[in-house]
């Protein structure tokens, strides 16, 4: 997604910033934000804006997560921790058996990104929420809407497919491939011991009922 808005911007000489702060869009004509709970309001001021949201089911992130973790270069996962033993996020989790290391992406996601799909404003009305499972059914109908409602022209939008069809997983054309996973939704399934659905349970609460990923809690 940052990429295909990157090479959209660079076509039509668009203002882009990555932030990844609470006080860094300044006057940018589009920001992207890595973390959603980054966006504040009082950054765009009285400008009118669009933006976008998107989730996917809490339970492939984890697992996603946990896969990345173990091999991630980011320096907050390389930095030695006291409470693991001086180990980093990613040296403890490859020094764990799968069953451990997912029982622990578990408890880092009930508190970082779990706690903030569960504190997003869902009703906004600047922001068109997506989820990944229906944007990876239909890459070219989600892209095409999604552009859309960004206000991009029919020029822009089109130059916007040809980047997002360029750089689609299927076709190999990511630029960082040691993130890409070849993972369908639900993927979970295949992974989550009874022990693990129950720690999920337990961390996040009624998260996938409130993002309607499940219909009651005995799933």
């Amino acid at each position: 997604m940052q990429q295909v808005m990157v090479e959209v911007c660079r076509s039509y000489g668009l203002r882009f910033r990555v932030a990844n702060t609470r006080t860094s869009a300044s006057e940018a004509d589009a920001v992207f934000y890595h973390d959603a709970g980054d966006f504040r309001r009082e950054v765009v001021a009285d400008r009118a804006f669009r933006g976008s949201h998107m989730i996917r089911d809490p339970r492939d992130l984890v697992v996603s997560g946990y896969e990345y973790h173990k091999v991630t270069t980011e320096l907050w996962a390389n930095e030695p921790r006291a409470e693991y033993g001086g180990l980093s996020y990613r040296e403890f989790l490859r020094s764990l058996a799968e069953h451990e290391g997912l029982t622990a992406e578990i408890r880092w996601f009930a508190t970082g990104t779990g706690a903030q799909m569960a504190a997003w404003d869902y009703g906004q009305p600047e922001f068109l929420e997506l989820r990944y499972e229906d944007l990876i059914a239909d890459e070219a109908g989600g892209f095409a809407a999604l552009f859309r409602w960004w206000g991009f022209s029919q020029s822009a939008t089109m130059r916007g497919l040809e980047v997002a069809e360029g750089l689609s997983r299927t076709n190999g054309g990511a630029t960082r491939k040691h993130q890409i996973r070849m993972s369908s939704p639900g993927e979970w399934r295949e992974r989550f011991s009874q022990e693990h659905v129950e720690e999920f349970k337990s961390g996040t609460g009624d998260l996938l009922l409130r993002l309607g990923y499940e219909s009651s809690s005995d799933w």
